[in-house]
């Protein structure tokens, strides 16, 4: 059976509760925009516009949140690094893969000199695979962030170009579209 038919009866073979996974009630709106592959974390399946007026939507957050997504419509600007910031430092997704960014090797706590007032006097470091690096991974400013990850991603997106720890590739929840891609051989 040809992997397109196979893909249709595999979503047909679904139970209505299960299907919503699939978050294909309604079309989000624009242009299909095939990804480099199913398992494509970055690469927007809808875009619209042309030039400089493109934008694409996030297919993280258009998710339900049964699949880790926010279930909302996202729009962002693809000529102007709205939607690649976004999907770097939202969702730690490497452009360059397609896969979320490898995580520290290890962690340790490192006393600061000489904090301000409001600094913090110890900070929370990363260690990383491929430079080798201790890395701070969170603020100096003792406050709470949105993003908790940001400021390890910021050091992965310009230091990992593409490498991944070994064996670090079990980032996808095992659900049924999972299955479905895997009876595939995708």
């Amino acid at each position: 059976m040809p992997r397109g038919k196979l893909f249709l009866a595999c979503y047909l073979a679904l139970t209505v509760r299960r299907a919503s996974l699939f978050n294909r009630s309604k079309h989000p709106g624009g242009v299909c925009n095939s990804p480099r592959d199913p398992r494509d974390l970055y690469t927007p399946r809808f875009v619209k516009g042309k030039g400089r007026s493109k934008i694409g939507l996030c297919p993280i957050c258009i998710e339900s949140s049964l699949r880790g997504g926010r279930g909302q419509k996202l729009w962002l600007s693809t000529k102007f690094s709205a939607f690649n910031y976004h999907m770097q430092f939202a969702h730690g997704v490497s452009a360059m893969t397609g896969r979320p960014f490898s995580p520290p090797l290890s962690y340790r706590t490192s006393s600061r000199r000489h904090p301000l007032k409001l600094e913090r006097s110890e900070i929370l470091e990363g260690r990383c695979h491929k430079c080798k690096k201790w890395v701070a991974i969170e603020s100096i400013k003792d406050c709470e962030v949105k993003v908790k990850e940001l400021f390890w991603w910021k050091h992965a997106a310009t230091c990992h170009q593409g490498s991944q720890v070994p064996g670090d590739d079990d980032f996808y929840e095992p659900d049924d579209v999972y299955r479905c891609l895997e009876e595939l051989g995708l």
